[in-house]
């Protein structure tokens, strides 16, 4: 593997993961096994990258002071579109049209929601993290976050460790 590619992104990956438990009001829920996250994708119709996976396998749903980054409770049982990115996918695609391969992941206030874009995988199969607003007719994209869900991560979790 090329250096920059896959093995560093999922480095940045690992290393959010780790540096996330230093976060103020850090908190877990939900690791999912692999039958969870393979109904999810098929309800869905989209197939997780790696990262994506991983965390849905490790994590679940993470939450430190003022962020969110969304899990996936396929059970059906919940109502509540915040925190989880199949009940938002699947609501947001039906009410809002949502693009079938954007996959809600953060929320950044303001109408402004972040996504795993898997319309554009590069070359290791990960999608990049876009943000978007809904204008009243259609999801606009704002910008490219990052290039993928680890950088993503890593960015969050060392702008907050930045504030303690």
């Amino acid at each position: 593997m090329k250096e920059g590619g896959f093995k560093m992104s999922y480095q940045s990956f690992e290393k959010a993961l780790e540096l996330a438990k230093y976060c103020s009001g850090y908190f877990t829920h939900g690791a999912k096994i692999d039958k969870e996250i393979e109904y999810s994708e098929k309800q869905l119709e989209i197939k997780f990258s790696q990262q994506n996976r991983d965390y849905y396998r490790s994590i679940g749903y993470l939450s430190f002071e003022g962020c969110e980054i969304y899990g996936i409770y396929p059970d059906g049982d919940s109502k509540v579109l915040v925190g989880d990115s199949y009940a938002s996918a699947l609501h947001d695609r039906k009410c809002y049209n949502l693009p079938h391969n954007w996959l809600p992941i953060y929320d950044f206030d303001d109408g402004y929601m972040g996504y795993l874009d898997y319309s554009q995988l590069n070359e290791e199969g990960e999608p990049p993290v876009i943000m978007a607003i809904y204008n009243g007719e259609k999801y606009v994209v704002v910008e490219k976050v990052a290039e993928d869900f680890g950088d993503f991560l890593l960015q969050i979790v060392e702008e907050q460790l930045a504030r303690q």
